[in-house]
């Protein structure tokens, strides 16, 4: 994207659009197929390769995922032709499994999603064929994959997961008082406990921070586990728990009336009492997930073809809350941060 401060509006727009179609289509509650993983390879083959892209919502930040993602995919295989056929849901959640049912029934040879209510629906739909889901939040917990490691299924991609390592920096240089920092998640969703481990190893290279927990078991809990950090904590860091940052503003009202700034990854910083989202740089998920993509298409099993993981972030916000609890960005931060 060509400027900073749009694509950080961007990327705020992403995840208010994904948390909030989770929301309404019960994210936690939705299982995808468990039937083999497929591959599909183009080394032996000069057929045109004909892949369907669904995408959730008409988005500037949306728009750049697919058009990047189709663009590296057709140099990565080129000489083979590659043709793209674009569905969108226009933000319509009755429209979304409708549009999966007609895609699983093209000729196809792939597909790659982009938002992940419309991925649960093409995992619901298909299972012969591969499923590239790009700058998706949690396909653990969504439902889709066993690991980002091992997703053991047709769907891989790319993921806005990202290193706790990368997180702490940015977090460590505006709050570098912060001794106690607390998370809130769901122990049972394997991509978050394997992100919490990855969170104590990082605190390590910051002597004397400790990492503090608050579980759940559903999105019921979210708020006695938010309350709970209360006198424990100078602050707090949420992973990519879709749960928990669906729940946000029940974190954030919990943290802000006790002066501790909350941090989200990935998620919505202007959800009120948030003080900032640190998160991935979508222009580049759709090349990574194109990456993943042409492994696969290559004769790469998908069940056993990682995720695509961010390499950086992008810092935003909320100036509300900053205000609240007197919070001055550090001068390297704040030429980069968008603040609103």
């Amino acid at each position: 994207m060509a400027h900073p401060a749009l694509r950080n509006r961007s990327v705020r727009r992403l995840g208010t659009a994904l948390i909030a179609a989770a929301i309404a289509l019960g994210l936690t509650a939705c299982n995808a197929s468990t039937a083999p993983a497929a591959s599909t390879s183009t080394s032996t083959s000069t057929k045109t390769l004909k892949i369907g892209v669904f995408q959730i919502a008409e988005a500037s930040v949306l728009d750049e995922i697919a058009t990047s993602f189709e663009s590296e995919l057709t140099a990565k295989l080129a000489p083979t032709k590659v043709t793209f056929d674009t569905q969108n849901a226009q933000g319509d959640q009755s429209l979304i499994a409708s549009i999966a049912s007609t895609m699983a029934s093209s000729d196809d040879d792939a597909f790659a999603v982009i938002g992940t209510p419309a991925v649960i629906a093409m995992a619901q739909k298909v299972s012969d064929k591969p499923i590239f889901a790009l700058a998706m939040g949690d396909p653990v917990g969504s439902g889709v994959a066993d690991s980002l490691d091992k997703p053991g299924r047709n769907v891989t991609g790319s993921v806005d997961y990202v290193d706790p390592a990368l997180l702490l920096k940015p977090l460590m240089e505006i709050s570098p008082d912060v001794t106690r920092l607390g998370t809130v998640y769901d122990p049972s969703n394997e991509n978050l406990t394997v992100w919490v481990k990855a969170l104590k190893k990082a605190a390590k290279a910051y002597p004397g921070l400790k990492i503090v927990e608050a579980t759940i078991t559903g999105s019921g809990d979210v708020s006695t586990a938010a309350r709970s950090l209360v006198g424990r904590v100078d602050a707090e860091l949420i992973g990519p728990d879709a749960t928990v940052l669906a729940a946000a503003d029940a974190v954030g009202a919990a943290a802000a009336s006790n002066g501790i700034p909350v941090y989200l990854s990935g998620g919505d910083a202007t959800v009120s009492g948030v003080f900032a989202s640190i998160g991935p740089d979508y222009s580049v998920s759709g090349k990574l997930g194109a990456d993943v993509a042409a492994k696969v298409l290559d004769g790469a099993d998908a069940a056993k073809t990682p995720f695509a993981k961010p390499t950086g972030v992008l810092i935003n916000v909320n100036k509300a809350t900053m205000g609240k609890l007197g919070i001055t960005l550090p001068s390297d931060l704040a030429k980069t941060a968008t603040v609103q």
